[in-house]
């Protein structure tokens, strides 16, 4: 099914409606209402959806704002360059903090579209097409055009959306760890556990401390069961002048790694499946796609439930950052031309001497004139001025010789460089593919630069681009985050 645009057209009861116009009243519908009305129907929602749409409406707003503090080595700067990879609670949060209540309209929008072509894909039938609308314009006409508040109404309706298996937030354990700490307050990461009922204490108790103590101890061979009881009798505040004078990293106060595993081994999307980390090497990964995330090929099952997107238009999949395949492909693209190049300047060589094998020859060696001096007899006065006058006539000759050969060179028509034997038809048919490939990628990339600094530069061929995947990824995406990388 072709996907739906605002320009669309849904059958609302018995009448068609274009889906602006729907919009128009439907995205006042309170978070209540609009809880109300799906759970009536049974359909919750991938939540793949709404990151794709927060995701797509933000990405102007953050490059404007990185391109504002490219000269400042601040955190916000820093947190921005995870963008590509935000969980949903992230970019809810960001979302919030640009607190711009015209954003807030076009995600509402944004979001409904994406919710009609799925509840199209599901079969909602136009009677509950209809009591939607009919309850928005009931909603409007008695409150009037005020938009829902801002920081509740993700909250509100977070029970609507699923994660596919072995996600929360859109992210896999795998990724979210390293996500979160590098680009989370602590404060964030609270949240994102109240989100999903998971309430994190904020102190340890004395067992969590002790047992933190003693595994430390047992990893550096220093544990003996003596030691351990003592440990177990002491005040909170002994135990952690222990740590201290033993240079062990233990506290009350929980870190963020702390809070991050409490959180995923304790929610139910993730509790079955936890796993406690080899190491804290885990927190220290960078952009990119985590090996063990693997894309499920079409071919391969999946659950009834998992949301399938309606084109190849638009995937609503969790975006990553790898270089390596664009970089690779790249260096393969380069190496091909050098060495088609090498190839044509060695042809053009090997050409050049078999023409010149095939020259006549220009000049005939003559043999050396010998004056016999003593087959002639005279003075020697005599002698002189006769191998002087001999001398004279072979310069002369020698000369007339050469002028000879001047003129015949002159009549002869001069080889033109350009007559070279042309190139063969595949080897011209390869350069110019090359030469065509290598142009579009640096117009392309040149192309990247200039939205970078100006977001808002030709916006449909930038949603053209970025219909072109590389690793799940938009190739202007790519472009950008290559850039953001590399610190330009």
């Amino acid at each position: 099914m072709p996907r739906v645009t605002r320009e669309s057209k849904i059958f609302v009861g018995n009448k068609e409606f274009k889906v602006d116009d729907l919009l128009k009243t439907i995205i006042y519908l309170p978070a209540d209402s609009v809880n109300q009305f799906f759970t009536g129907i049974g359909l919750t929602i991938p939540r793949e959806i709404r990151i794709y749409v927060l995701r797509e409406l933000l990405r102007e707003k953050v490059a404007e704002t990185r391109k504002s503090r490219l000269t400042l080595a601040d955190e916000l700067n820093y947190r921005l360059s995870w963008f590509a990879e935000f969980s949903e609670t992230q970019l809810e949060n960001l979302l919030i903090f640009y607190d711009d209540m015209e954003l807030f309209k076009y995600y509402l929008e944004d979001l409904w579209v994406e919710l009609f072509g799925y509840m199209l894909d599901k079969k909602v039938t136009p009677l509950d097409f209809k009591h939607l609308y009919d309850s928005s314009l009931a909603h409007v006409r008695n409150v009037g055009l005020e938009l829902p508040d801002l920081k509740t109404y993700n909250l509100e309706i977070k029970r609507l959306f699923f994660d596919a298996p072995g996600k929360i937030d859109g992210l896999t354990p795998e990724r979210i760890r390293p996500v979160l700490y590098k680009s989370s307050t602590l404060g964030e990461v609270r949240e994102f556990g109240l989100k999903y009922d998971v309430d994190v204490p904020r102190r340890l108790k004395k067992n969590e401390l002790a047992e933190i103590i003693i595994q430390e101890l047992k990893d550096r061979k220093e544990h003996t069961e003596e030691l351990e009881k003592q440990i177990k009798k002491m005040s909170v505040i002994l135990m952690q002048r222990f740590a201290i004078d033993h240079d062990i990293k233990a506290s009350t106060e929980l870190k963020k790694e702390e809070i991050i595993e409490y959180v995923l081994s304790n929610a139910k999307e993730t509790k079955e499946s936890y796993y406690t980390p080899d190491s804290k090497d885990v927190y220290e990964e960078e952009m990119g796609m985590h090996e063990n995330e693997k894309v499920v090929p079409e071919a391969e099952e999946q659950p009834a439930d998992v949301y399938k997107p309606r084109s190849s238009e638009v995937q609503y999949v969790q975006q990553s950052v790898d270089l390596s395949e664009l970089i690779r492909e790249i260096k393969l693209l380069r190496q091909s031309v050098e060495a088609l190049s090498v190839s044509m300047k060695k042809e053009d060589v090997q050409e050049e001497r078999v023409v010149e094998q095939q020259k006549p020859m220009e000049f005939e060696e003559k043999d050396p004139l010998i004056i016999n001096a003593a087959e002639f007899y005279g003075s020697s006065k005599t002698l002189k001025q006769a191998i002087k006058e001999e001398s004279l006539e072979e310069n002369q000759m020698i000369e007339e010789e050469t002028s000879q050969k001047k003129e015949k060179k002159e009549v002869k028509p001069k080889k033109d460089k350009s007559e070279k034997q042309p190139m063969s038809k595949k080897k011209a048919i390869i350069l110019w593919v090359v030469v065509g490939i290598l142009s579009i990628v640096l117009i392309h990339f040149i192309y990247a630069i200039i939205t970078y600094y100006v977001p808002g530069f030709l916006p449909a061929h930038q949603r053209w681009l970025n219909r072109i995947e590389i690793s799940g990824t938009g190739l202007l995406d790519y472009y950008h985050n290559l850039l953001s990388t590399l610190g330009i």
